[in-house]
C-alpha cells in the first residue's frame, strides 16, 4: 500500500512540474505578444491581439485551476503517505 501511495505521489510531482511549465509558457507568450504590440502597434490589428491575449489568459487560468486541484490531491497523498510510514 505504501508503494502505491508513494508512486501516486511521485506521479503527482511530475504532473505538477508539467503544469507549472505550461503556465510559465503562457506567461512567456503573453510577454511576447505585448512586446510585439510595442514594436508593431501601428501595423497590427489590436482587437485581434486583444483576443489572442485573452485566450492565452483563459488557458493559463484553466491550467492554474488544474494545478490547484492537483496540489490538493498531492496534499492528501502526502498525508496518507505520512500516516502509512508511522
Amino acid at each position: 500500500m505504501e508503494n502505491d501511495i508513494a508512486d501516486k505521489y511521485e506521479h503527482l510531482l511530475v504532473e505538477e512540474k508539467e503544469l507549472s511549465q505550461k503556465i510559465a509558457t503562457c506567461e512567456q507568450c503573453v510577454t511576447a505578444v505585448l512586446s510585439c504590440i510595442e514594436q508593431h502597434s501601428d501595423s497590427i490589428h489590436l482587437h485581434t491581439v486583444e483576443d489572442v491575449v485573452g485566450l492565452i489568459h483563459t488557458i493559463s487560468s484553466d491550467l492554474q485551476t488544474e494545478l490547484l486541484h492537483l496540489r490538493l490531491e498531492k496534499s492528501v497523498m502526502a498525508s496518507k503517505l505520512h500516516a502509512v510510514q508511522l
